[in-house]
């Protein structure tokens, strides 16, 4: 959705798009650790009308709710939400993407929820709550933090599924919600399409390269000819596959995480007063 916002006049979006601010109890995953850090990502807002913060964290984060209420208590927050089986595969494979998550069973990797560490995150951001896959899929308890702290006409939820059916009416419905004209975008594509990288120690080197392959990488531009060749991209999309690395065809264990999650989701559709 930031992606589709972003090209409206009435809308800016910061260049680092995920600033994480706001989910305090997650240290290790926050780009911006103080107020004036953050208000630096919007100062050239140029007077637009709104300004977006597409941080996904907020949600699953026990703070974000609250502190972003303090911070503007007339905020809008909208919230996208899909089927629980199909996000915790790509809630999964995009731990993987971004070296938060080493094991790439996720049959092993749901059957472990609540029982991690910080030493099973390859990276920097040692946050083993972003592994509690069965913590991290309750929507309802995430939903309800916000539903407590602001006015339910600030809130708007949607589901991946009627983007599917009808992303021009729902991307209406989203403009009426953010107070903005319709822009008449009805093109979009799709963005982010899932990957999976076919060499894991690959990833990890162009991911989070060593001091001596960033050393490699500025020495290869001054080759003649290579001035704009930048090799460690060129490597990572080498070793990018389309598609999830784990799981998305095993039908027993989606079966499994659909049939988890039933009570949570009749929850979510009683506290949005939806059907079943």
């Amino acid at each position: 959705m930031a992606s589709y916002l972003l090209g409206h006049p009435e809308v800016f979006v910061p260049s680092v798009k995920e600033p994480h601010f706001f989910n305090t109890d997650q240290p290790g995953f926050r780009w911006a650790t103080s107020r004036q850090e953050y208000l630096d990502h919007y100062r050239d807002h140029n007077g637009k009308k709104v300004l977006l913060d597409a941080s996904v964290q907020y949600l699953y984060s026990a703070d974000a709710a609250r502190n972003i209420s303090e911070f503007n208590p007339r905020s809008k927050i909208l919230i996208m939400l899909r089927r629980p089986s199909a996000f915790i595969v790509s809630y999964h494979n995009q731990l993987l993407m971004n070296l938060d998550e080493s094991v790439q069973d996720l049959r092993w990797a749901w059957d472990a929820s609540g029982r991690r560490s910080a030493a099973d995150i390859p990276s920097e951001n040692r946050e083993p709550s972003l592994l509690d896959y069965k913590r991290v899929g309750r929507f309802s308890e995430q939903v309800a933090r916000y539903l407590e702290v602001f006015d339910r006409s600030q809130i708007m939820v949607v589901f991946m599924e009627d983007w599917k059916k009808d992303p021009r009416a729902l991307y209406l419905r989203v403009m009426d919600f953010l107070e903005i004209d319709d822009d008449g975008r009805t093109d979009f594509p799709q963005v982010h399409a899932a990957k999976h990288a076919s060499n894991r120690t690959l990833h990890r080197l162009t991911q989070r390269p060593p001091h001596v392959l960033r050393t490699a990488a500025r020495l290869f531009k001054y080759l003649p000819g290579m001035s704009g060749v930048k090799p460690v991209r060129v490597l990572r999309r080498m070793n990018s596959r389309k598609g999830y690395g784990s799981a998305s065809g095993d039908a027993e264990l989606t079966q499994e995480i659909d049939t988890y999650f039933v009570q949570d989701q009749e929850r979510l559709r009683r506290l949005l007063g939806i059907g079943s």
